[in-house]
């Protein structure tokens, strides 16, 4: 099975104590393992995280965590 292999960037971003900001704390690379050809969301297993996204595209997410 050959894997999909398309590619997005995952930010993970937090609160900042006593504002309204949010900031980035930490920048994931996200790779597809499904097969390629794969209909639907693309998914990176190791992560657990979907996006959509065409070929020509490496697409942002966005995941809020605070501690």
């Amino acid at each position: 099975m050959a894997a999909c292999g398309h590619q997005a960037v995952l930010v993970i971003t937090k609160t900042v104590d006593g504002t309204s900001t949010s900031v980035a704390r930490k920048r994931v690379e996200l790779t597809c393992t499904l097969e390629k050809g794969h209909d639907g969301a693309h998914r990176d297993q190791t992560h657990g995280e979907t996006w959509e996204g065409r070929p020509s595209q490496r697409p942002t997410v966005l995941r809020h965590e605070d501690e």
